[in-house]
């Protein structure tokens, strides 16, 4: 029992602390995620064995901060969130979801993949939900995040998770090139996916955020209805400014090789490539989501940017107090029903009904 002590403790130490590796990354999401289970196995060590009560008491209290937290962050925000599927994660949306992967663009050796999550059951064409993947521009996958993509599908909307050409071979703007060509294969393949053509959203995470809102700001031409931006950096310029050689993700490595350089040497690229010099020519629906204690990319960023885009009603940033990077992975979490629950508002605001 003594054991068990001090494993709990090592994980709510290094659930509150910052993250030098990405194993303590990933033990801190889990952590902060899944501290309703356990702070309920702290209780019940307490109630087994007798002594170190108050010890346990201490450690059940601290890992059910997200959850308490979620449920604070929803009442204000007029959002959705269960304490009883904290506990039963099962998928509450009505329909069931069918998963499809295609190659939407092929030239040469090379192709790119899109992954699809389709309700099944759907009598009428929907709103679609184009996602960027996460990655940091020189890896990643369209088949990461299948949970919660379900998730979103199962709600009754078509979800596609489409690939990109990556760093360092392929550097921006290569990858708006690729958003261009995913929207245009949904378009093309519109009436057997049951996508709706004029309500489609462009969505990413991380990496894939930065690539979604540049896109949807800088492009206006691409005709989507709102953006969704989950911890990105919409804005390049502050995004080398800040990286450093030798965190977790080698930032400062992953930003000269996906821009090309430093801003002095390519400006226009780091310009083209941020969100936040397109605010002024281009108003569009946006909601952005980060955890305050996201240490792979700086809430900082989301913050500068909507005091760039400065008060709007078409405008949301949701701030979650204890998240860290991939707060939204499991659908059922403190951080995964939140971020379901506001991107479907937002859906559900400039998707499902256009006038």
């Amino acid at each position: 029992m003594l054991v068990a002590l001090v494993l709990l403790t090592l994980l709510a130490v290094n659930a509150w602390t910052m993250p030098r590796t990405r194993l303590q990354w990933q033990l801190q999401l889990v952590t902060l995620e899944f501290g309703h289970w356990l702070a309920l196995l702290s209780v019940t060590l307490a109630a087994a064995i007798g002594w170190a009560t108050v010890a346990y008491g201490v450690l059940a209290w601290v890992f059910l901060i997200p959850a308490l937290q979620a449920a604070r962050v929803a009442r204000e925000q007029g959002l959705a969130f269960s304490w009883l599927r904290l506990w039963l994660p099962l998928r509450s949306g009505k329909f069931k979801v069918r998963h499809e992967r295609h190659a939407y663009w092929q030239e040469g050796g090379d192709s790119l993949d899109i992954v699809i999550h389709r309700p099944i059951g759907m009598d009428k064409a929907v709103p679609c939900l184009l996602i960027a993947h996460t990655g940091g521009w020189d890896s990643g996958d369209p088949g990461e995040f299948r949970f919660a993509n379900a998730e979103l599908a199962s709600q009754g909307y078509v979800v596609c998770n489409f690939g990109y050409r990556l760093a360092p071979t392929h550097k921006w703007p290569a990858q708006a090139e690729d958003t261009r060509r995913a929207l245009a294969w949904i378009r093309d393949h519109a009436d057997e996916l049951g996508i709706d053509t004029h309500r489609i959203v462009l969505m990413g995470r991380s990496a894939g955020a930065q690539i979604a809102a540049a896109c949807a700001y800088s492009m206006p031409e691409l005709d989507v209805r709102a953006c969704i931006s989950i911890y990105g950096p919409p804005n390049m310029h502050l995004a080398r400014e800040w990286s450093l050689p030798n965190d977790i993700l080698k930032s400062l490595t992953l930003v000269r090789q996906y821009m090309g350089g430093d801003p002095h040497e390519v400006p226009e690229v780091y310009r083209t490539a941020s969100a936040s010099e397109f605010v002024d020519n281009h108003r569009l629906p946006t909601l952005l989501i980060h955890g305050t204690r996201d240490t792979l990319v700086d809430i900082r960023h989301s913050r500068f940017f909507t005091e760039r885009v400065g008060v709007r009603d078409d405008y949301q940033f949701l701030e979650l107090p204890w998240g860290t990077h991939g707060t939204d992975y499991f659908p059922s979490t403190p951080g995964g029903q939140l971020s379901i629950a506001a991107i479907l508002r937002v859906m559900e605001r400039f998707a499902r009904h256009v006038a």
